[in-house]
């Protein structure tokens, strides 16, 4: 009996340390310094395969304060944060036609269009001096012969920098990461942005996109298709040595984004191999232990997360998470 009542006291104790580091990362990891999450949230009709109608919102990175930035019967997908926090560019086809690139200010309002001509855009990303914008081009709504294009930030002196899609570019803005069908599978690769030192960073078999350059410059994030048809995210070096497995569960684990300081990285969740609803925005450690959800239930399917820079704005402590109330939620993960 005294044996039992040691360790279930030994138990609490870890558990409370455990859930304790765990507070203080959701409270200086992104709490404090209150940096946000721009993400589409669509809806699909259950008549037909595809989505038909989507909005872009905006929440805090604890998923509180949701708001809704568009309003209207168009698909409004790929948002993604300038580095100055003041705009948001995105894709849309509010013009009745092919999806192209809009920019609106952070409460969108102001919103202007960037790009015309005959290809889709999609899959966005701002350069880091906030001067450029790198986005894929496609052929028809069936999305053939991919493109990485880079344009100014007002939509002039577009040019074709590779065959791929899903740019990203690194911290120092010298080089993109992009998913290339190079080989028999696509790999992610980084090239230069004036063209220069192609160089393929994944080596294996697997389908991979979305990638995501890791704050520091080291590191890429990306998800991948395997054999057991379910994605799953991971991370690699830039040298493509280190790759790591992030998540394992038969479920679907997509579109990573990095947190500002590098701690955390946003993602979709989808319960199925599928990729049927409900996706939604879930929250990891860059170790891949689980957090939480930050998407609303109540919504359609969330896709698409950009974690903006982070703000000098500081949570109040009522919006503080007690250890207490923790116990509950986040135990099961532990």
């Amino acid at each position: 009996m005294r044996f039992k009542l040691i360790a279930l006291c030994l138990l609490f104790v870890g558990l409370c340390v455990c859930l304790t580091s765990v507070d203080m990362l959701l409270r200086e990891g992104f709490a404090a310094p209150n940096s946000r999450i721009v993400f589409t949230s669509a809806i699909h009709d259950r008549r037909w395969v595809g989505v038909t109608h989507s909005e872009i919102f905006v929440m805090e990175a604890d998923g509180g304060n949701q708001e809704r930035l568009t309003n209207n019967t168009a698909r409004d997908v790929y948002p993604t944060w300038s580095p100055d926090r003041t705009k948001i560019a995105f894709v849309s086809n509010r013009d009745h036609g092919l999806l192209q690139i809009f920019v609106m200010d952070a409460h969108g309002k102001h919103t202007i269009r960037l790009t015309n001509g005959p290809r889709e855009k999609g899959d966005l990303d701002w350069s880091p001096d906030g001067k450029k914008i790198a986005f894929t081009s496609w052929e028809g709504q069936d999305r053939q012969n991919p493109r990485v294009m880079v344009m100014d930030a007002d939509g002039n002196n577009d040019f074709k920098l590779t065959d791929g899609k899903s740019p990203s570019w690194s911290p120092d803005g010298r080089r993109i990461a992009f998913s290339s069908g190079r080989d028999w599978r696509d790999q992610i690769c980084v090239i230069g942005v004036d063209g220069d030192g192609l160089e393929k960073v994944t080596q294996d078999r697997a389908i991979k996109d979305t990638p995501a350059w890791s704050p520091d410059g080291k590191r890429i994030a990306y998800m991948a298709l395997l054999e057991r048809e379910t994605f799953q995210i991971y991370v690699i070096g830039v040298d493509g040595r280190n790759r790591k497995r992030l998540t394992r569960k038969q479920e679907n684990h997509m579109d990573p984004t990095w947190s500002p300081d590098g701690r955390l990285i946003a993602y979709v969740w989808s319960p199925d191999i599928f990729v049927n609803p409900p996706a939604k925005i879930r929250l990891m450690t860059v170790n891949g232990k689980y957090l939480k959800q930050l998407s609303d239930d109540q919504r359609g399917n969330d896709y698409y997360p950009d974690f903006g820079p982070v703000s000098l704005a500081v949570s109040s402590a009522s919006s503080r998470i007690t250890i207490w109330g923790r116990l509950k939620t986040l135990a099961p993960n532990f």
